[in-house]
């Protein structure tokens, strides 16, 4: 398997291929336990009309579909962005144990997110039932600066 960069990376060119497709430049991969992309999407909201096509609920779609199953157990969201309380509710109906992201909130204007105040999906995962008594382990800052400058362009 390859590192977090890596993959953060290949979701830094799904954001690009989002923005120029009219979206929002936040981008995502699902990557399964030997390490292959399995799925690669943008944030699509804008361009779809459709306020859930978030970059890791489209990538989750995908994924599904490309498995044939909604349980990705044993797979890893990397997104561009803090994921927000839709995507990580998304990713824990799917079973996803592990999303690792790249900007924080606090690194990009409070428009990309509904939630006022103090807000970290680092302690929300915390919170979160994958059912079998499994948890989510969520952590940030993996190129950190490179995501946060894509949404600031």
């Amino acid at each position: 398997m390859k590192n977090h960069q890596h993959y953060m990376e290949i979701a830094i060119l799904a954001a690009k291929e989002a923005k120029k497709e009219h979206g929002i430049a936040i981008g995502a991969v699902i990557v399964n336990e030997t390490g292959d992309v399995i799925a690669s999407s943008g944030s699509l909201a804008g361009p779809t009309s459709d306020p859930t096509a978030h970059a890791e609920v489209n990538c989750i779609r995908i994924a599904a579909e490309n498995i044939d199953s909604p349980d990705l157990k044993s797979c890893t969201l990397y997104s561009t962005l803090e994921s927000c309380h839709m995507c990580l509710s998304a990713a824990a109906w799917a079973k996803i144990p592990e999303i690792y992201f790249g900007a924080y909130k606090k690194d990009v204007s409070d428009r990309f997110f509904d939630i006022k105040g103090q807000y970290s999906s680092e302690d929300e995962a915390r919170k979160m039932n994958l059912r079998d008594g499994e948890t989510m382990h969520v952590q940030g800052g993996i190129l950190e600066r490179e995501c946060a400058e894509l949404l600031s362009e």
